[in-house]
């Protein structure tokens, strides 16, 4: 082989040398740039999952504030309805009591 052949073929494997380092080196970056990306990605979900878990917590005690409040609510018109009946229960039986005293 030549001196010229050998130059040529030593140059086409620098090349392919240089080449190949270059794709190494694009793979490299693309790929730190397609994890960078993934972070973000999962890094904004982790933000909008923890918001709508807050908002979630919220309307969850408001509901239970506004159960809690219903049954407040509730047993105060039974218990005035219990002592309603009992009041007038109670009438009844001192207007009897005093009748059979009267009676007597």
């Amino acid at each position: 082989m030549s001196q010229e052949a050998m130059k040529i073929v030593g140059e086409a494997e620098e090349t392919v040398r240089q080449m190949r380092w270059e794709a190494e080196d694009h793979a490299k970056q693309a790929m730190e740039a397609a994890v960078q990306a993934g972070e973000s990605k999962v890094a904004e979900a982790v933000k909008r999952a923890e918001a709508e878990c807050t908002q979630m917590m919220q309307e969850a005690e408001q509901g239970a504030a506004k159960a809690a409040m219903d049954l407040a609510s509730n047993t105060e018109n039974k218990k005035a309805a219990i002592r309603a009946r009992a009041e007038s229960a109670m009438s009844v039986a001192v207007d009897r009591i005093i009748e059979r005293i009267v009676r007597g």
